[in-house]
């Protein structure tokens, strides 16, 4: 089963590496009905690279989507692609504000016109965001976006570490 993920991973790539980038821009206009399958196609990228290491799969946080949908906006407004909220959040502080309980292991962010499969590529060869995707602790995950009317995407990629309610301390200093 991981070769052919493998195989369809390394055949998807190929494709997506003939792409014109930075051409038709219209070409990554994102479809709102595609926003489940562009999430589950990331997810099973992440895997694909996890199971060459040796690494459990992760799944879909719905509380992390809406996390990092919520941050992918906040970024736009602030015109810059980083980690921290408009009132200045961390990533942690954020999944809990939508409900996800465990730690934040890692938070990719992106300003681009690239889709999804090429912001995959950029992260997957960027090694501090493939060591995020990376992370042997990571259970879980997820991908946020915002699209501008010029076809500008702000991404957000989520991965985090689910816990019962009952094992989590988090101490975080204001």
């Amino acid at each position: 089963m991981v070769r052919i993920t493998a195989l369809v991973l390394a055949i998807t790539l190929g494709l997506a590496g003939c792409v014109q980038i930075g051409g038709d821009v219209a070409s990554n206009i994102i479809d709102p009905r595609e926003a489940h399958a562009m999430r589950l196609n990331q997810m099973d990228l992440v895997n694909t690279i996890r199971a060459g290491q040796g690494l459990q799969a992760v799944t879909l946080s719905p509380q992390l989507t809406a996390a990092a949908e919520t941050h992918a906006r906040d970024m736009a407004a602030q015109l810059r692609a980083w980690n921290f909220g408009s009132d200045r959040s961390s990533p942690q502080t954020r999944a809990e504000r939508a409900g996800f309980v465990g730690l934040i292991t890692g938070e990719n962010v992106a300003e681009t016109f690239l889709g999804p499969i090429e912001m995959f590529q950029s992260w997957n060869t960027d090694p501090r965001a493939r060591a995020a995707m990376l992370n042997p602790a990571a259970t879980h995950m997820s991908l946020g976006w915002f699209q501008e009317e010029s076809g500008k995407i702000w991404w957000v990629q989520l991965i985090g570490m689910q816990q019962s309610a009952e094992t989590l301390v988090i101490a975080e200093s204001l």
